[in-house]
């Protein structure tokens, strides 16, 4: 097997590496066709000694069930802030999610958006979804975010 020299110390480069912080989930039923939020998550980012954020991903898994037998289409906006500042919407989407008129029917999306201007260093981000209906009648939405965190060493 070829021996290979020593790489010198001042050729090695930075090295990029993503770190994943997921959130608990909220279950939330809707029953109007007034924009309303689901449950507030949280996520708490910490920064690896000698590291910079260099971008963040966050990924909402959406899961919309039907609990009655009604046609529905979901427009959803993925909101997120850090700590109690501004909600900033970073996805937004009409019709994005429906089904037919079926009890249980089941649907979901992973809504991805680059929040690279969100995440800023360590701290306590939150998430939440904002969901307009177009019936009045009670879908449940169940929603968890991974954030996604590239960091450069």
């Amino acid at each position: 097997m070829p021996e290979f020299p020593p790489i010198p110390s001042s050729a090695v480069a930075s090295l990029d590496s993503d770190i994943c912080f997921p959130s608990a989930e909220a279950v939330d039923a809707i029953t109007v066709t007034d924009p309303t939020d689901t449950t507030e998550k949280t996520i708490t980012v910490t920064v690896p000694s000698g590291a910079t954020i260099i971008r963040a991903t966050l990924i909402a898994l959406i899961t919309a069930m039907n609990n009655s037998a009604n046609a529905q289409t979901i427009d959803i906006d993925v909101k997120g802030r850090k700590g109690s500042g501004s909600w900033n919407t970073y996805f937004t989407e009409d019709d994005i999610i429906g089904f037919g008129a079926i009890t249980g029917a089941t649907t979901g999306i992973p809504a991805v958006s680059d929040v690279s201007s969100l995440i800023d260093g360590a701290g306590t981000y939150g998430f939440k979804c904002t969901i307009t209906q177009l019936s009045a009648n009670s879908v449940r939405y169940t929603t968890q975010y991974i954030l996604i965190v590239t960091f450069r060493f």
